[in-house]
């Protein structure tokens, strides 16, 4: 178990790792190409709405041939070898075509992690804990990433930004492979079923979905645009990196020492209550306050606002989804955050340039309409047991 751990805990970091450089960054080398911020909305979202078609097909493919690992390897082999083309694309619709053909094998990655990492925890008890501290590492990776990429670029041009991509691709690629080299535990097929006898509502697993995409979604202004408009306000790479870093450190704080709270269905629907609203603060506080000072503070409910919200929608719906189209489930989740994501960001291209930081009042009502959908799936569980956990195997005893 512990070399299984080991091995995730780096695949996370080196899969977020690359992911530290894209979100911030990306933007900029974008930018340096001479495209102007409608150009990169769409070049941002278009990666965002090629997942909607890429997560659900190859999470189909990987649960019926149940060779999920090897889908995993494969995705990101493919990755490493689009990022080293994208180095050459020049002009608005080669890297636009570059960046949807490195999206059809990316936007799987997290998914298909995910569900390796949900199979080798399905027998521990305190399984969601340890997800969690498995998945800090990811936010690590992501955290230094910020930082070092920040930095890098106050010495060294913006063009080396998509050798950094490169780079980072070519190691999550041999860490996927490292990983695809342990034994992953085989779904049975079961249905789960909980405490009361019945299967699992479907109506509750949309709600999740929903409600989790929303707020997933309403982050779209502050990673395709944050970075272009904290450097217009005189922010130096390293603040900016050190923005970013903030955010995911208090992430790994939640990973690690809060994830126990979301153990129940329950505490799972709460959390991602609780996420909505810190999301709905956090997007008004950008729209209405610029000091550096305030966005550090702001940056800080990352934990809540991701965090949150990552793991209890990862595993309310573990909980309520079939054990064998676990990893459907969670490319459908993925698949939806995705696809609202697209459209949220590529609206953000367009209004950006006359909203501004008043972008983020838009991004406060998204969340808050996920913060309403996750109130009947809190209040409906709080009247029933708490479902097994569906991890690819037998159900876990209810906690």
């Amino acid at each position: 178990m512990m070399r299984a751990t080991g091995r995730l805990s780096f695949l996370y970091a080196a899969l977020f790792f690359e992911l530290g450089i894209n979100l911030p960054f990306f933007p900029l080398w974008l930018k340096a190409q001479s495209l102007d911020s409608e150009a990169i909305g769409i070049i941002l979202a278009a990666p965002l709405l090629t997942r909607v078609v890429a997560n659900p097909l190859v999470g189909a493919l990987a649960d019926r041939s149940q060779r999920i690992s090897t889908a995993l390897v494969v995705c990101s082999v493919a990755v490493a070898l689009g990022t080293g083309v994208l180095a050459f694309a020049r002009g608005f619709l080669p890297i636009l075509l570059t960046v949807i053909a490195i999206a059809l094998a990316q936007g799987p990655l997290i998914a298909l992690t995910d569900t390796v990492a949900l199979r080798n925890l399905k027998e521990h008890r305190s399984a969601i804990l340890r997800y969690g501290r498995i998945r800090l590492w990811g936010s690590a990776g992501f955290a230094l990433a910020n930082l070092t990429a920040g930095l890098m670029l106050d010495w060294l041009p913006v063009s080396t930004i998509v050798q950094m991509l490169f780079i980072s691709a070519v190691v999550t690629a041999l860490a996927a492979m490292a990983v695809a080299a342990m034994r992953l535990p085989k779904a049975v097929a079961t249905t789960v079923v909980g405490a009361d006898g019945q299967p699992g509502q479907p109506l509750l697993l949309a709600l999740t979905i929903a409600g989790a995409a929303l707020v997933q979604a309403s982050h779209a202004a502050i990673y395709g645009f944050s970075t272009m408009h904290w450097q217009s306000l005189g922010f130096s790479g390293g603040a900016m990196g050190g923005l970013w870093a903030a955010g995911v450190l208090s992430e790994i704080t939640f990973f690690g020492l809060v994830g126990y709270a979301a153990r129940s269905s329950t505490g799972a629907a709460v959390l991602l209550a609780a996420g909505a609203a810190a999301a709905t603060l956090r997007w008004l506080g950008m729209a209405a306050n610029l000091d550096l000072a305030f966005i550090f503070l702001l940056q800080m409910l990352h934990g809540l606002t991701f965090g949150a919200t990552h793991l209890s929608s990862v595993f309310l719906v573990a909980r309520l989804a079939p054990p064998r189209m676990l990893a459907q489930a969670q490319t459908w989740l993925a698949a939806s955050w995705a696809g609202l994501m697209a459209g949220l960001t590529s609206l953000a291209g367009y209004l950006y340039g006359s909203w501004g930081e008043q972008i983020y009042d838009l991004m406060a009502a998204i969340s808050a309409a996920g913060f309403l959908l996750f109130l009947p799936v809190v209040l409906s569980l709080r009247k029933r047991a708490p479902l097994p956990l569906a991890m690819g195997g037998e159900a876990a005893p209810p906690v």
